[in-house]
């Protein structure tokens, strides 16, 4: 099936972007979905003869869906336009992926269960992992580091993360309002230790950061993805393109240009 992504009436934007921005929300292994979108951005890009545009892509390329290293090696290898720049932020699941080749020995295997808990099963089976050797932490991480190559990990541990365009702030799952534009000091290579560690986390926090209806810090729009919505959510302190692409089969990125935004969204249906 052609995947015809479909594109959206334009809105007022909660704040003016410098610059065209495209950012699209969790991918979770769905390339049927993200690479008729990408298309359907570059034709954007081309037909409206944008310049300088930015294409955000907010992280968890990997786990849950098909194809997660695909997408992965995709986005570390860069989209490739003259007149786009690409920006690749890491998720909570590139978050696992990182300490899991990161750590060693009994933390190792540790952390090998709690990401098969989150959906790592799809990246064991996109390696042609048996049961047996997805549990063996060693002989995933040998499967892992031969199929990304020492480059891209390399690119994929010097993600920074977040990116800031004047007042819009593109992260993966948020700030805590309490912490503010202080909590992306912190450093994603080390999964959090407890829920609340979790909020403090900016890959991570939910709560706190989506019941908050008040002004951030410095007047920040966050643009976030992580916690998968039935539509997208255009709010005026934040935007959040999680439609959950891996369950729902709808995969969302946002349009900013001036002071408008639009939707546009592959879908499998």
């Amino acid at each position: 099936m052609s995947i015809v992504p479909r594109i959206g009436e334009w809105q007022t934007a909660p704040a003016t972007a410098s610059r065209p921005v495209f950012a699209i929300g969790d991918i979770h292994g769905r390339a049927d979905l993200f690479e008729p979108l990408i298309a359907a951005v570059l034709r954007i890009v081309d037909e409206e003869r944008l310049e300088k545009a930015l294409l955000v892509t907010l992280g968890d390329y990997v786990d849950r869906g098909p194809a997660g290293l695909a997408v992965l090696k995709r986005v570390l290898d860069g989209i490739q336009h003259p007149k786009v720049e690409p920006v690749c932020l890491p998720g909570n699941h590139e978050q696992f992926l990182r300490h899991f080749l990161e750590s060693k020995g009994a933390e190792r295997q540790d952390v090998l269960w709690n990401w098969l808990d989150n959906g790592a099963g799809a990246i064991a089976r996109e390696l042609g992992l048996s049961d047996g050797k997805a549990a063996d932490a060693d002989a995933f991480v040998a499967a892992l580091a031969s199929d990304l190559g020492i480059e891209r990990i390399e690119k994929l541990f010097k993600l920074g993360n977040h990116y800031r365009l004047g007042q819009y702030l593109f992260v993966h799952g948020g700030i805590h309002p309490q912490f503010g534009l202080a909590a992306l000091k912190r450093d994603w290579r080390r999964l959090p230790k407890s829920g609340l560690d979790e909020d403090r986390d900016p890959l991570w926090v939910r709560g706190p950061f989506l019941t908050y209806d008040g002004e951030h810090d410095e007047g920040i729009i966050v643009v976030h993805g992580h916690t998968p919505r039935s539509e997208a959510e255009l709010l005026g302190n934040r935007i959040g393109i999680d439609t959950g692409a891996y369950f729902s089969g709808r995969l969302t990125c946002v349009q900013l240009l001036g002071d408008r935004m639009r939707l546009i969204q592959a879908s499998d249906h």
